[in-house]
């Protein structure tokens, strides 16, 4: 296999690293463990900032405002940036990684002017809407029904875990709704609506904290009660909701993968730092066999994640379908993750588990990431799917 970068991908990657290096370093001796209880001016400043630097739109085609850069130089990017702990928690960068729908990319231009180019241009922002109470992995579970009366979709249902609008740098302007547009068809019945935010009918119910900071830190129940939407509002054709659906879900989750690699770089290099200066009866802790395989099983994940998320992400932009290949860097980024955090806590002792160190705060991350855009046991149903089909 050819693993150089093409001229584009490095100066991608460079620009992402000069990110880091000017906007985000500056910014870490007084970023809060939680990105939620940082001022507003500074998130939005780093969310400006990644805009300005070019990192917006990356996949997206550049005849509809992106970059055209593909989903490898996406994954190069949220790799190089995670050497920040300004950017773990991702809510700053949370808009960029969300990019809107491909489906948006073959919309009506009515759709693109209103749902496209202002989340391209960081004018605006959106959630997603897939997980309900009794549906989460499980996508095609989906019971939020969108019913035709006359020339509008009337909405009735529960969306959960998509974040909280209590913060400005998360407020919407439009939610990606898949809802029940012909229960008698299963999950070929699930269709796509743009629901402008705020509107009549829709509240927001419940808060959950998780484990985890930022993005992956808070989220609530979103309560729809006779949302009345408009029939041109349906994004691309009725039914294809769920094809959508899983197409954006495995461009995500490459993404995420690659967002490990980085958070697991960043927990390594920190315990060499610490295995190199902190002496035990008399010897450095990196001349132990112990502390030695630890940081030998660390390198092997990082690794073992990195090529898996590369060839994915390479098969997306060659227009091919790694289901199998998504799944099971979903299945394993935050397992392995997760290894090479607690490693890198257990070298650093007790200072592993305060807040000043971060490793604490990845380790959560990690806890939640085996769950959040996928379980790892969905992960696992649809790689045994695709061996057993291909026998």
């Amino acid at each position: 296999m050819y693993f150089d970068l093409s001229d584009e991908e490095k100066e991608i990657k460079a620009r992402a690293a000069a990110f880091v290096d000017e906007v985000c370093k500056p910014l870490e001796d007084r970023w809060a463990f939680d990105d939620y209880d940082m001022p507003a001016e500074d998130l939005f400043h780093v969310a400006r900032k990644f805009k300005e630097y070019g990192l917006r739109g990356l996949s997206v085609p550049k005849e509809v405002g992106g970059l055209g850069l593909g989903t490898v130089a996406k994954c190069l990017v949220y790799e190089e940036i995670m050497r920040s702990h300004v950017v773990h928690g991702n809510l700053t960068t949370y808009s960029g990684f969300l990019e809107p729908s491909p489906a948006l990319h073959q919309a009506p231009e009515w759709q693109k002017e209103k749902y496209l180019y202002p989340i391209l241009q960081d004018e605006k922002f959106f959630h997603i809407h897939i997980s309900e109470p009794g549906a989460g992995s499980d996508a095609a579970n989906i019971r939020t029904t969108a019913i035709r009366d006359g020339g509008h979709f009337i909405i009735n249902g529960t969306k959960r875990w998509a974040p909280p609008p209590v913060h400005p740098i998360v407020v919407p302007s439009y939610l990606l709704c898949y809802a029940v547009t012909s229960p008698e068809k299963g999950h070929r019945g699930i269709s796509t609506i743009l629901v402008d935010y705020p509107t009549p009918g829709l509240t927001i119910g419940e808060e959950y904290r998780t484990h985890a900071t930022g993005s992956l830190g808070r989220a609530c129940d979103y309560h729809y009660k006779d949302v009345a939407v408009p029939v041109e509002n349906m994004l691309g054709e009725e039914g294809s909701g769920f094809h959508y659906l899983m197409d954006q879900l495995n461009r995500n989750r490459v993404a995420i993968g690659a967002g490990y690699i980085g958070k697991m770089r960043w927990a390594q290099r920190r315990a060499i730092a610490r295995a190199k200066e902190r002496e035990t009866f008399g010897k450095p802790l990196a001349d132990r066999q112990a502390i030695q395989w630890m940081i030998a099983e660390n390198e092997i994940e990082i690794e073992q994640l990195s090529n898996m998320v590369y060839k994915a992400a390479w098969l997306l932009d060659q227009g091919r379908d790694p289901r199998s290949e998504v799944a099971m860097v979903k299945a394993v980024a935050a397992v392995y993750g997760g290894n090479v955090v607690d490693r890198a806590i257990q070298i650093h002792g007790g200072l592993g588990v305060i807040e000043q160190t971060r490793l604490i705060q990845l380790a959560g991350e990690a806890r939640v990431g085996r769950i959040a855009e996928g379980s790892t046991e969905a992960m696992k149903m649809i790689i045994a799917k695709e061996a057993l089909r291909r026998g």
